[in-house]
């Protein structure tokens, strides 16, 4: 049943209304997690996603015997730190190991964003999606092409949505026809040492939350976004239906990119319009089709930090951690 008027616009995410906001979370450390490309930062995050020091050594060694084309796909999957010019397409593709990097089926959708998610910040998980190594194993000779990364994304897919699924109504599972739960998914999310808080996104806290959602990212920590509909769609579309990736913002340039699962590309978005996905179709095409970001994935802390208070300056975090590392007390 679709619902025209005025109540065509209601979501079901809108009864967040009736409860008390929750507090958005301040934005990450951005010294520690924005992507460089380099193997230094990329082994700092495998310190980081706790890798003991033995396999952070035979990682160094396995990214030093790759080619420079697999090294920089293990280092930044996402292709945050690529060359400008070949970030210049508002629409491109992202490939795990010479395939598409999609979702497997329908139900998928948030799974796919959580191992990306997760792979981002573990280049270990990086190398096995992208060649199907694992530390310390030899690549052989350089400059061959790597295959089999649309089933390795599958696994980690089904074995992701196990983990957000379990016990999430209760004691009971969440039904996998259903996809991924919003709680699920911020329980199981995983960026190096990053932990993750659901919040809505509604009313008068969709800036809120999206400027949060921006702010991570520009910090070098991915967020997802559930995506969705309203009653004028019809009520089976009034609630989340799909998952993207917020991979990385540009304040400067008031730029964002998006992952959308299903087709396996990444998207150029004015960061402005992230919640036009009504009026703007490039941003719809972003979202997977739908009109609107109803709920958010924030990154909430991590071993050894807290998230400063709402408003706080990125640079004052960062800063922080910097002293800390100085002084010799531990960031993980």
């Amino acid at each position: 049943m679709n619902v025209r008027g005025p109540l065509g616009a209601l979501r079901v995410t809108d009864l967040a209304r009736l409860v008390p906001a929750r507090a958005v979370p301040g934005p990450p450390p951005a010294a520690l997690y924005r992507p460089d490309g380099g193997t230094e930062h990329a082994l700092d995050l495998a310190r980081r996603a706790g890798h003991p020091v033995s396999r952070v050594r035979a990682l160094s060694t396995t990214l030093g015997a790759l080619d420079p084309r697999t090294r920089r796909a293990v280092v930044d999957p996402l292709a945050r730190a690529a060359p400008e010019a070949s970030r210049d397409r508002r629409v491109r593709p992202l490939e795990l190991g010479g395939d598409p990097a999609r979702q497997t089926d329908a139900t998928t959708c948030g799974s796919a964003v959580l191992g990306l998610l997760a792979a981002a910040g573990d280049p270990v998980l990086a190398l096995w999606l992208a060649t199907g190594l694992h530390p310390g194993d030899d690549p052989g000779p350089r400059g061959r092409s790597w295959s089999g990364g649309a089933a390795r994304f599958e696994e980690l897919q089904q074995a992701v949505k196990r983990r957000t699924n379990h016990a999430a109504l209760g004691p009971l599972p969440w039904p996998a026809s259903l996809g991924t739960p919003p709680w699920g998914a911020a329980r199981a999310a995983r960026h190096a040492d990053v932990r993750y808080v659901e919040r809505v996104v509604v009313g008068a806290r969709d800036e809120q939350v999206v400027r949060a959602a921006l702010a991570a990212a520009a910090c070098g920590v991915p967020v997802p976004l559930f995506t969705g509909g309203d009653l004028a769609l019809g009520i089976a579309t009034a609630v989340p239906r799909h998952v993207v990736l917020l991979t990385d913002a540009d304040a400067r340039a008031r730029r964002c990119r998006v992952y959308e699962p299903s087709s396996g590309t990444v998207h150029d978005l004015d960061a402005v319009h992230l919640l036009d996905g009504a009026r703007s179709p490039a941003v719809r095409h972003a979202l997977g089709g739908w009109p609107h970001v109803c709920w958010a994935l924030l990154p909430a802390g991590r071993q050894g930090w807290r998230a400063p208070t709402r408003g706080a300056r990125m640079e004052a975090a960062a800063t922080s951690v910097e002293r800390a590392e100085s002084s010799g007390e531990e960031t993980r």
